[in-house]
């Protein structure tokens, strides 16, 4: 709602849902809400990226930057995301975590 800053999770449960879940939570963070990115049970897929679009994958890589420097977290539980800036947390973890959001979006 605008006006009332919101805290939120946006969550991806495959490589097809990736790159949707981040534009999603730059949109909110644009709009002044405290957004973290969760991306679950799979490591990021550039290959499948660059099948979106030319240079979707160089996009990504800095629209991650981007959430960061907005103040948004990254969390999986992935180990190879860590090379990209993400926390790894458990499935339980994560599980417990989300329970201090305002609002879910899964994709």
């Amino acid at each position: 709602m605008k006006g009332e800053e919101e805290f939120i999770a946006v969550v991806a449960k495959d490589k097809e849902s990736q790159f949707e879940a981040l534009r999603v939570a730059l949109g909110a963070v644009l709009e002044d809400h405290k957004v973290d990115l969760y991306i679950l049970n799979h490591k990021l897929d550039f290959d499948y990226m660059k099948k979106i679009c030319e240079g979707c994958d160089e996009e990504f890589k800095d629209n991650l930057e981007f959430l960061t420097e907005m103040g948004g977290s990254l969390y999986s539980n992935v180990k190879e995301n860590e090379e990209y800036g993400f926390k790894i947390l458990s499935l339980e973890e994560i599980t417990e975590k989300l329970k201090e959001y305002s609002v879910i979006i899964p994709y």
